[in-house]
């Protein structure tokens, strides 16, 4: 059987470390003696641990021949017959045993997990159930990756672009974090709430319907939130902006539709760059100052969208190229 090389990495830094117990050290020779022991050390990753009496260089076999000065084993030098004895020795107990111990003295390490990525396209809501039946609404334009199945002590998603509202299964001893890129995160226990990310202009909202959230980022608090709260966070900046909100509102897009009474340009300008990729621009100093009352399906054609938008205060749409990617209103 092959010397296991990690469980031969491990015993070797033990030894050096002077941390091998005895066992540990019978084991070590038994290994050491067998024919591939050799050949096993010239796998040996010795970058990170001091190699016994020589550089990571040095030929394999001058190492193997140091590393077994270094151990000491006058006895087998004087009887031949031993070394016989230990490498027969070391053929059964490899068999039999290499893979417990190997299981035992090495720190275990978790089983990959699959990461899943959905993506969402111009005037695209996707909904997702989570392993752990906590439920997301993926809003248009939006990239979310998590893990297919949540085998760490934390319940952890990536938004990476766009918006999604979150519907988390409680659960106290397993925290619930959205990581939004830039170091902030978004912890829940079990609750309902929106983020969303702008990775351009580096502003994160977080938004909550119900329940409590905590926002940091690194380790610095952003800000804790109670439902009908919401913050504005200029991760550039490090700048926080704490305001109300109407609850029923913040989930109202999963439907597929928002409704909007008396909107600024602004927010009509920025919904219509979240839902379609369209840039939408004041064409003069009046336009800002209008007022939009309307409902905005995601399904509708955004070009005759932006027709109707611009009826509204009786102004023209504008197309700066032939792509349809901006809209000035005059």
């Amino acid at each position: 059987m092959p010397v296991p090389t990690e469980l031969l990495k491990t015993l070797l830094l033990k030894q050096k470390q002077q941390t091998i117990t005895e066992q540990e050290m019978v084991l070590l020779r038994l290994y050491l003696a067998t024919a591939g022991a050799e050949a096993a050390l010239d796998a040996v990753d010795f970058s990170d641990m001091p190699e016994a009496g020589g550089q990571p260089h040095t030929p394999a076999d001058v190492r193997y021949q140091r590393i077994l000065q270094a151990i000491d084993q006058p006895a087998e030098a004087r009887s031949p017959w031993r070394k016989w004895i230990i490498r027969a020795a070391a053929a059964v107990f490899l068999t039999a045993g290499s893979a417990a111990l190997l299981h035992y003295l090495l720190p275990p390490s978790a089983t990959p997990v699959q990461m899943l990525t959905y993506r969402t396209g111009n005037g695209e809501i996707k909904a997702i159930t989570l392993p752990d039946s906590s439920r997301v609404w993926l809003n248009a334009r939006s990239v979310l990756h998590y893990p297919a199945t949540f085998n760490t002590p934390q319940r952890q998603v990536t938004l990476e672009q766009g918006q999604a509202f979150f519907d988390v299964a409680h659960d106290l001893q397993h925290p619930f974090i959205v990581s939004s890129g830039q170091g902030v995160q978004t912890t829940v226990l079990g609750t309902s709430f929106t983020v969303r990310v702008d990775s351009n202009t580096a502003n994160i909202q977080v938004a909550v319907k119900t329940g409590k959230v905590s926002v940091k980022q690194a380790s610095h608090p952003v800000a804790v939130l109670m439902p009908g709260e919401q913050v504005d966070y200029d991760v550039q900046q490090s700048r926080a902006a704490v305001s109300k909100t109407d609850t029923a509102a913040i989930s109202q897009w999963t439907s597929g539709k928002i409704v909007f009474t008396q909107a600024s340009f602004a927010a009509i300008a920025a919904t219509m760059q979240q839902l379609y990729g369209l840039q939408v621009i004041a064409g003069n100093t009046s336009i800002p100052r209008n007022r939009y009352s309307l409902t905005i399906r995601y399904d509708a054609d955004p070009v005759k969208l932006l027709e109707v938008i611009s009826v509204i205060n009786g102004n023209r749409c504008e197309w700066k190229n032939t792509t349809h990617t901006i809209a000035v209103l005059h």
